[in-house]
């Protein structure tokens, strides 16, 4: 099932809402640049990427917060998933911890995305 294509309104929320998160996947990119030996991270969702979720269908929470975790493939390359948890969590987890968070809220297309960008950089590469 395709999802329903967004009214001009809200494509045009969403183009604010992609543009206020650039400084979010800069915050990404730091933290992976300061820690070189890391490709996992978990963090709080930002305000922008919880309203583009409400945007394309996700349920708005009361009692649970949405979090993201973010997989380094290579330097300036990052996909993201999102889970909920509860609205305390600590953030701030070892790269094994992190890398299971992501790869339990990954979905098989998600999979199939990051395999073939993969096989692309493989070959541009070469």
């Amino acid at each position: 099932m395709s999802p329903q294509p967004l009214a001009r309104a809200d494509r045009r929320r969403l183009q604010r809402l992609t543009h206020e998160n650039e400084l979010t996947i800069a915050a990404d990119a730091r933290f992976f640049e300061r820690r070189p030996d890391r490709n996992h991270r978990v963090r709080q969702a930002s305000r922008a990427e919880v309203e583009i979720h409400h945007l394309t269908g996700r349920p708005r929470m009361t009692t649970l917060r949405w979090y993201v975790a973010v997989r380094q493939l290579a330097p300036g390359v990052r996909f993201r998933v999102f889970a909920c948890g509860l609205p305390d969590l600590d953030c701030d987890q070892p790269e094994d911890v992190c890398r299971e968070v992501y790869e339990r809220q990954q979905t098989d297309r998600g999979l199939q995305i990051e395999r073939d960008f993969a096989r692309a950089m493989t070959k541009g590469a070469a």
